[in-house]
């Protein structure tokens, strides 16, 4: 990859989910990208300073900062002389187990990810003709990969634990097939008589690999009278045990605590020297060491010194936030590396501090517009910067080819949804001969302005807009 991309998608009913992926490049100067989110939300939510706090912000988001999985193609993946394959092979008879179970754990990332991404290019095909050649294919090249790796299987020391490490990705790459075949199994082209065939294949070879499964006596078996929480455990439990040779360890802390610390005592120098020049112009006007009246005088001036003091104080960290981020975060491998660094900050912003830019991508409807003037919605600013050490990225994996860094963030709305009317109404509607009832249904835009891009580089602008409603995320539209 040579650009930034960005994606923003449903996680589940209350979660959003962005991804920011960032090229990397080997280069001795730092790789460094940026984005900025700016969320429009209805006034009448009520998500404001008074009750949505920065730190009410940082607990709805969950974060994770991995590499990018590299690609390979299904035909090549299905040749059993391919460099993965014979990369593993070779580390099977060696005494190096981190290497060994490195290397299986990135050929189970691969596999995956390119069973996806081309059973996704199938679900967008068209011409049945095209759909019906392209999932034979599939099948064929898909079951060549699975067999190849399986025989692997054979060259392990028996009772050892690499056998129980190649089982589970044996079983984690099987789930992940059928659930490919299942999503391409519900394309409403195999509804079509000429793909009864193909409807039968899928139907084979996912059976197939169910009943393997049951042989090797692995867990992850969908049962009709279960409730099935066992399999969806174990599906989760060996996803996250795949993809972790892929995750980056993070070393969290307050970011901009110098600045912060300059404008605070900043704050105080401003009201001691208003208490200070009280004083002396009480001296100098008066000629009174100390009295009733000076007494007086020092107190009141004290009083508003420290007002002064607090409300100085608050401007102050207000400005700060335009120039500083509320938190850093290091970026680390597994050998404790530094391989980039993270910045991220958050705060309430004024219709009259969003950029002219921002406002223009934003475009708000004259229904918007008229609601309650130029103040008919809170705007909050999400802010992000990554610098990459390229050199130090590229050289983690010596056996792969790594282009690119992946920041994931979900935000949790359930704040938001507090204010909300209920989500369903009765209205009504008449044909002219009588009145029928009708469901309506209550919905809520936030919309969303995202600002991205390389340091140096082409601004990039995105436009989004969540439908929400007291149950959660209904849909997201990107403009």
């Amino acid at each position: 990859m040579d650009k930034i991309d960005l994606k923003i998608k449903k996680h589940d009913e209350f979660q959003l989910e962005m991804k920011i992926t960032c090229p990397i490049r080997k280069s001795e100067s730092p790789n460094s990208y940026y984005a900025d989110v700016f969320f429009f939300l209805p006034r009448n939510l009520a998500v404001n300073p008074q009750s949505y706090s920065a730190r009410e912000f940082y607990n709805d988001l969950s974060e994770y900062i991995r590499f990018q999985t590299p690609t390979a193609e299904l035909n090549d993946l299905a040749d059993r002389n391919n460099l993965l394959l014979v990369r593993l092979a070779s580390l099977i008879a060696a005494e190096d187990e981190s290497k060994y179970q490195q290397n299986l754990k990135m050929f189970c990332s691969i596999v995956r990810k390119t069973f996806r991404n081309e059973a996704a290019k199938i679900i967008k095909l068209e011409d049945s003709e095209i759909f019906n050649q392209e999932i034979m294919n599939y099948l064929s090249k898909s079951a060549q990969i699975m067999d190849n790796f399986r025989n692997l299987q054979k060259t392990l020391p028996s009772g050892s634990e690499k056998v129980e490490v190649f089982n589970l990705v044996d079983e984690f790459l099987s789930i992940n097939l059928n659930d490919c075949l299942f999503k391409i199994w519900k394309m409403p082209l195999l509804e079509n008589g000429c793909c009864n065939q193909v409807k039968k294949a899928i139907i084979e070879r996912t059976y197939q690999e169910i009943e393997y499964r049951k042989n090797c006596n692995y867990i992850s078996i969908v049962d009709e009278k279960s409730d099935n929480s066992e399999f969806l455990y174990r599906e989760s439990t060996l996803k996250k045990a795949m993809s972790s040779v892929l995750f980056l360890n993070i070393a969290l802390k307050k970011d901009g605590i110098l600045l912060e610390n300059l404008f605070l005592g900043l704050a105080a120098a401003i009201a001691m020297i208003f208490v200070t020049a009280i004083a002396f112009i009480w001296k100098g006007l008066f000629l009174e060491e100390f009295s009733v009246s000076f007494f007086v005088v020092w107190v009141i001036a004290y009083m508003f010194k420290d007002r002064i003091k607090s409300q100085l104080q608050l401007l102050c960290l207000n400005k700060r936030n335009r120039y500083a981020y509320d938190y850093q975060q290091k970026i680390y491998d597994d050998s404790g590396n530094a391989v980039g660094l993270c910045r991220e900050g958050f705060q309430h912003c004024d219709v009259k501090d969003v950029p002219k830019e921002i406002e223009h991508v934003r475009n708000r409807s004259a229904l918007s517009k008229f609601e309650n003037g130029s103040l008919s919605e809170n705007i909050l600013v999400y802010r992000k910067k990554i610098d990459l050490k390229g050199r130090s990225c590229k050289d983690i994996f010596e056996a792969f080819e790594i282009n690119g860094l992946t920041d994931i963030f979900r935000l949790n709305v359930r704040h938001w949804l507090g204010k909300m009317d209920n989500p369903l109404k009765t209205v009504y509607s008449s044909d002219g001969e009588k009145i029928e009832s009708i469901k309506a249904y209550r919905n809520y835009h936030v919309n969303m302005v995202l600002r991205y891009g390389e340091k140096g580089g082409e601004v990039h602008y995105a436009r989004y807009r969540l439908i929400l409603n007291r149950n959660g995320i209904k849909k997201i539209i990107h403009f």
